[in-house]
C-alpha cells in the first residue's frame, strides 16, 4: 500500500510541475521536466503490485 501512495504521490509531483510550469514565467523548467518523476512512479507502481497485502 505504501508503495503505491508514493507512486501516487509522484504523479502528484509531475502534474504539479506541468502545471506551475505552465502558468509561470519563471519556472518554465519545471514544465520541460514534468516528466521525470513518471519513470519513478512507475516503479513504484510495479513493486507495489508484486508486494503481498497484509490482511491482518
Amino acid at each position: 500500500m505504501k508503495w503505491m501512495v508514493m507512486g501516487v504521490l509522484c504523479l502528484g509531483a509531475s502534474a504539479g510541475m506541468f502545471v506551475i510550469g505552465s502558468n509561470s514565467g519563471h519556472l518554465t523548467e519545471l514544465k520541460d521536466f514534468f516528466w521525470a518523476p513518471l519513470p519513478l512512479a512507475v516503479i513504484l507502481f510495479i513493486v507495489g503490485a508484486k508486494q503481498p497485502n497484509k490482511s491482518d
